[in-house]
């Protein structure tokens, strides 16, 4: 007689507690060195006002020239509550090279049920590998940022054309169109002269977009623009303060690196 799935209740498959999500993260990464401090939300009081209806938990495994972005989502909930509330997310972003990190993120998706519907219309076609499945409500997702790399490098004309409007900008350019330049460059090209573009550029000001690339691509060189956007963090915004404190956590694990073992 077949035993029954540990993962299953009367064949339907169980929830996923935020703290089995995180002993199965402890299991896969077991032994892999973790190259900046966690970002627990809920235990840093800078982010009680960042408001929304779910808590964040980030990790950041590194390994030989790659990166393992982890993250957590889980509903809000009382304190003392975390331990019988659901993981609703469960997300590794792979980015450098590194074949040992990627084995280890993929056993976070084995005895997952496929479920490629629950991120397809969320993040439509960006280019990205994902391999995607559901563990009860819970989403385990494991993204292959490096899949989504330009093939070749454009012309000079083309590279120019795109370059220009940050190179050249306007004192009355907005966030907005910033960011939609950088993302058009980025996506068109990935190599050396992009990022002397958009480093030149988080050097003159603050672009959020320009720095999120630089450390998604490694470039250690956006730290210190980071931190002096972090500084400058008005008293009250919760959600930049987060989000410069990630990319800043990111850009700490790609240093870490550099340093002996």
């Amino acid at each position: 007689m077949e035993e029954p799935d540990a993962g299953l209740y009367n064949g339907r498959p169980l929830p996923m507690r935020l703290q089995d999500a995180q002993k199965l993260l402890d299991r896969c990464f077991s032994g892999t060195r973790e190259g900046a401090p966690r970002l627990h939300e809920p235990s840093d009081p800078r982010f009680a006002e960042r408001g929304g209806a779910v808590w964040l938990e980030y990790r950041w495994y590194v390994r030989e020239r790659g990166l393992a972005e982890v993250f957590l989502k889980w509903d809000r909930v009382p304190p003392g509550e975390e331990k019988t509330v659901e993981a609703t997310v469960l997300r590794t972003h792979l980015l450098g090279q590194s074949p040992m990190l990627s084995q280890r993120a993929l056993r976070t998706v084995e005895g997952g049920t496929p479920a490629p519907e629950r991120v397809l219309a969320m993040l439509k076609n960006d280019g990205i590998r994902r391999e995607c499945v559901a563990r009860g409500r819970t989403t385990v997702t494991v993204e292959h940022w490096e899949s989504r790399r330009p093939a070749a490098l454009l012309d000079e004309a083309r590279f120019a054309e795109l370059a220009a409007p940050l190179e050249a900008e306007a004192e009355d350019s907005t966030p907005e169109s910033r960011h939609e330049a950088v993302q058009r460059l980025a996506d068109a090209e990935r190599s050396p002269r992009v990022q002397d573009v958009l480093l030149r550029l988080v050097a003159r000001k603050p672009s959020l977009m320009a720095l999120r690339i630089l450390s998604e691509w490694g470039e250690v060189k956006a730290r210190e623009f980071v931190q002096r956007d972090l500084a400058a963090v008005k008293p009250g915004n919760a959600g930049d303060l987060w989000a410069l404190t990630a990319l800043d956590r990111r850009l700490e694990a790609w240093q870490s690196l550099a340093r002996p073992t």
